[in-house]
């Protein structure tokens, strides 16, 4: 009879086992599915910028071929792109900046008021952020006209704000969220002003958080096209509408589209890369309470 409950145990353990096996095969498997789907237009789109113009228009898809980097090396001289790229950078930091000087007061206030309140301007921003981005465009352009922010950098940095900063209050509350009261009580009790209780705890324990959602913005600000789209013409030009310029009245420079692509996508690229730990930081210390 303890033969048999030995037998029982040992193949209900054996059971358990390769169920979890089967498990994490599946789930490699299915990991690697999703990089194939994620990577493969990246790295159809840089074969591409490396293929000539005969190789690229080719019919039949050429999979081995001569590589060469001259759309690369034509983008120096393409002064659209350049100014583009640039303006991106600048427009980005701006955007970024102001974003999260408003976003942390106002998440702080929103973390220590009421719940019902709470909930009401928490429902607020969850469908400021769904709204479409250019559904701000066509009421502002007019505006921005008669004001002078057409076409500046700040103007786009400033109506940008319509869709990073719901977002980025929503992410810093539940951030704040996470910062014992009695920490804040204890600095109030010993004189602190709210500001001083901010800027000296909740910034400081909040710090991956507040990284985190800086990256994710600015890698929002720096994809977004419609807004740009909509709201410069020829100074504050974002690169997303810079790489629009390599399409001709009856033609496309492929390979020059393709290279200011990688080029356009590679600062983000870096930047999620070098600040990844931040970002699961981020992700994680608000992960408890929303």
């Amino acid at each position: 009879m303890m033969l048999t409950k030995s037998q029982t145990s040992s193949n209900v353990s054996a059971s358990l086992v390769s169920r979890v096996m089967l498990g994490q095969v599946w789930a490699y498997i299915f990991t690697c599915m999703m990089l194939v789907f994620t990577l493969f237009p990246i790295y159809w789109v840089f074969t591409l910028s490396i293929k000539s113009e005969l190789d690229g228009m080719a019919i039949e898809p050429m999979f081995i071929f001569q590589p060469t980097f001259e759309h690369y090396l034509k983008l120096a001289d393409k002064t659209v792109f350049m100014e583009s790229f640039g303006n991106s950078i600048w427009i980005t930091i701006i955007a970024t900046l102001l974003s999260l000087s408003i976003a942390i007061p106002a998440a702080y206030a929103l973390s220590r008021i009421q719940k019902s309140p709470r909930k009401l301007v928490g429902l607020w921003l969850l469908l400021a952020y769904m709204l479409p981005e250019f559904l701000f465009v066509i009421p502002m352009y007019t505006f921005y006209q008669t004001v002078g922010l057409y076409d500046t950098h700040f103007g786009v940095a400033l109506l940008y704000q319509a869709h990073v900063l719901p977002f980025s209050i929503w992410m810093l509350r539940s951030f704040f969220d996470e910062v014992p009261k009695a920490i804040e009580e204890a600095a109030l009790m010993e004189g602190c002003s709210r500001l001083r209780v901010l800027l000296s705890i909740y910034v400081p324990v909040a710090l991956p958080g507040i990284i985190a959602t800086a990256i994710l913005n600015g890698i929002w600000i720096w994809n977004e096209l419609a807004i740009a789209l909509g709201l410069t013409f020829s100074e504050a030009q974002t690169v997303t509408v810079g790489i629009t310029s390599f399409r001709g009245y009856a033609s496309f420079d492929w390979g020059g589209m393709t290279a200011a692509s990688i080029c356009a996508i590679t600062p983000m690229l870096l930047a999620a890369i070098f600040a990844q730990k931040h970002i699961v930081k981020g992700m994680t210390l608000g992960a408890v309470k929303g």
